[in-house]
């Protein structure tokens, strides 16, 4: 019996280990296997979030990855609390928590987890993705964060797209993206070449019809730029690339997209012409609105204002490409663009005679202004029109005989203006000198021969300064707002209005170096100038003359030489020649200007150039003008400027005082001339 329970021993031994083995190894896996309700206990309702920081610690442990960094913070529900309601009702119930996160082994687990690597289950994805813009770009421009997966699907509670809380839904995709998109940080560092591009969308048509229409066909941030597989637009792989563009809104926009192509900006556009305009140019790119919308680039004023001349109305494209921009200048001052200047909403503009998109060549038979096509073009606006009706040029300019008689008879009518008018302006002007005359040597021959108030050198920089001021005005506004003389050529205009402006200042600048030089070198100059500093009596003036303006006095205070009035006058005339000669030579001579100064200082320098010249022009006219010209003392104008004499009349009303010193030095000295007359004197 014995060696047969050897033999039995020796059996069954073997199988025995085995079975321990196996029952050891399954021991040890269901050991630290783990399963989503062990997860759950620590992240579930009643987890880790509403453990101290003593508990946490005790159950993590602390080691792990190295925080990544992030331009955003996480995507909403990214947290260390899962809904274990939205886990199991999202796409990705049937896997358990450490399908996803690998490094999950056994408990208590590491405190930072890897990031989740999707591309095991979502390899073509993820090989598209590693290749976009996303991943790319930010990593050649080292911006230290490339968006991950979670951060446009979510993390734990993934929906289908097609499922309205997906933030990859149709109607989430904007906000989903404005998220890094809207951030200035991101858009500085991750090179986002538009970065109000989500604003704009905001207001979009494509927007709209989303939200307030709720079409899932209207277009969002992935129907043009693409998800996954997001390229810069400088790849010519990109569906936003230029020449790419009418195909990506020719998606949606099909039957456009196919008039387009055909049309004449379709067909240079497609020969690489690099100015033909594409869809972006007309409607824009991200701020698309209806054409109804007056905020849109193809809205009815719009149309004929900007969008159209900004390529047809373009020195630089029509010295390259032959662009005739008198026509867009003709329709300005045609009927049609006169009436939509004065607001006529139903007048025809530059789509109601050639077409949105279908626009075709003048002599193409297909083109809604081919002559035979002209009659019902017009036919649209003008029901009736004939054939004869649509004759002619359209746009107000040469060509055709209506261009040429249309041409000759303005400019008959404007050397008929010159004439006439001319004409009627100098028979005036001699019949109000004349009167001028009369009325002032009847002044002289009643009252008195005038005292002297400027003498030739003060009267010859009085010249100076009012022809350089206001050839300065002319010319300054000129430049300004694009003036031009109507006889003569848009170079010589420019010429005029740039060699006009500059020599009159440089006639200024002399004005004032020889008036400075008059003040120090001659007696009278720094006599004039010592009188010309304000005074306490100035204030005191100021305070009398509101006092009479206000009826409290019957008398208003009596000036000497110079009143507050003619000081401030002087005094703010040496300000604006030092303020408008610094920056005008600023502007004029701007490389060496910003050798010394910022970019900023020269525009500053343009804004004080500018206003300044306002304010001087006002102050001229408003100020000055008042006290020579329609002061009722010296109406109908003051002639001191031309003879250099101030009547008795005048000094008894503005310069009271100064009359009683002339008068009491002349009883002084017997300066009387024969007969009792008393002679002009020049005061010193």
């Amino acid at each position: 019996m014995f060696p047969l329970r050897r033999e039995r021993v020796c059996f069954v031994a073997p199988v025995a280990s085995v079975l321990l083995f196996l029952f050891a190894v399954l021991s040890a896996g269901t050991s630290f296997a783990l399963d989503n309700g062990q997860c759950f206990d620590c992240h579930g309702d009643s987890g880790i979030l509403a453990w101290s920081a003593s508990e946490k610690a005790s159950n993590v442990k602390a080691r792990g990855p190295a925080k990544p960094a992030r331009f955003v913070g996480p995507f909403p529900g990214i947290s260390l609390y899962v809904d274990s309601g939205k886990y199991k009702a999202s796409v990705h119930a049937d896997l358990s928590c450490t399908d996803c996160h690998g490094d999950v082994t056994d408990l208590p687990h590491t405190a930072r987890l890897a990031p989740v690597d999707c591309s095991g289950c979502h390899s073509a994805a993820a090989a598209v993705f590693k290749k976009s813009r996303h991943v790319v770009v930010h990593k050649k421009n080292n911006v230290g964060y490339t968006p991950r997966c979670s951060d446009c699907h979510g993390a734990h509670a993934i929906t289908k797209s097609s499922v309205s809380t997906s933030p990859v839904y149709f109607r989430n995709i904007a906000a989903t993206c404005t998220r890094c998109h809207a951030s200035r940080e991101l858009a500085e560092r991750g090179g986002i070449a538009i970065p109000g591009a989500a604003k704009m969308y905001e207001k979009s048509i494509h927007n709209r019809a989303i939200v307030e229409k709720g079409l899932n066909k209207s277009a969002s941030c992935v129907d043009c730029h693409g998800s996954h597989d997001l390229t810069d637009r400088l790849d010519p792989a990109s569906p936003i690339f230029r020449s790419n563009i009418p195909e990506t809104c020719g998606k949606c926009h099909y039957g456009v997209y196919t008039i387009f192509r055909d049309s004449v900006h379709g067909a240079a556009f497609y020969r690489g012409v690099p100015d033909a305009p594409g869809c972006t140019d007309c409607h824009g790119e991200h701020d698309i609105r209806q054409a109804a919308d007056p905020g849109s680039s193809v809205s009815f004023a719009a149309v004929s204002e900007k969008t159209c001349p900004s390529c047809h109305a373009a020195e630089k494209l029509s010295n390259r490409y032959g662009v005739a921009t008198e026509k867009v200048k003709g329709y300005q001052e045609s009927f049609h663009g006169l009436s939509q200047k004065l607001g006529d909403t139903t007048v025809a503009n530059c789509s109601s005679c050639h077409g949105g998109h279908e626009i075709f060549r003048s002599s193409d038979p297909r083109s809604t202004v081919h002559p035979k096509n002209l009659q019902v073009t017009c036919g649209k606006c003008h029901p009736g029109a004939t054939e004869n009706f649509a004759k002619g040029n359209i746009h107000v300019g040469p060509g055709g005989v209506g261009g040429e008689v249309k041409y000759w008879v303005e400019r008959i009518y404007i050397w008929m203006i010159v004439v006439v008018i001319g004409g009627m302006v100098v028979h005036n002007g001699a019949d109000y000198f004349r009167k001028l005359q009369a009325i002032y040597r009847q002044r002289r021959e009643w009252e008195h021969p005038g005292y002297e108030r400027m003498n030739a050198p003060e009267r010859l920089q009085h010249y100076l300064t009012l022809t350089t001021f206001f050839v300065l005005v002319i010319t300054g506004f000129a430049l300004k707002y694009k003036w031009s003389i109507p006889f003569l050529s848009d170079a010589a205009n420019v010429a005029l209005r740039a060699k006009g402006h500059r020599v009159a200042a440089v006639l200024m600048v002399a004005t004032c170096v020889y008036h400075v030089f008059y003040v120090i070198f001659t007696a009278r100059g720094r006599d004039q100038f010592v009188r010309m500093m304000p005074v306490l009596q100035d204030g005191r003036d100021v305070a009398g003359m509101i006092r009479y303006f206000a009826g409290l006095d019957h008398h208003k205070p009596a000036f000497g030489r110079y009143s507050y009035v003619e000081k401030a006058e002087y005094l703010a005339l040496v300000w604006g020649s030092i303020v408008m000669i610094v920056t005008g030579f600023m502007l004029w001579f701007q490389d060496e200007t910003l050798r010394h100064i910022p970019m900023w200082g020269l525009d500053v320098a343009t804004i004080v150039h500018y206003y300044e010249a306002i304010l001087a022009t006002l102050a001229i006219f408003v100020w000055h003008l008042y006290y020579v010209i329609l002061n009722p003392d010296v109406a109908p104008m003051s002639l001191t400027w031309i003879d250099g004499k101030i009547s008795r009349h005048h000094m008894e009303h503005e310069h009271g005082l100064e009359l009683r010193e002339i008068e009491d030095q002349e009883k002084q000295v017997g300066a009387r001339a024969p007969g009792g007359t008393r002679i002009a004197t020049e005061e010193p």
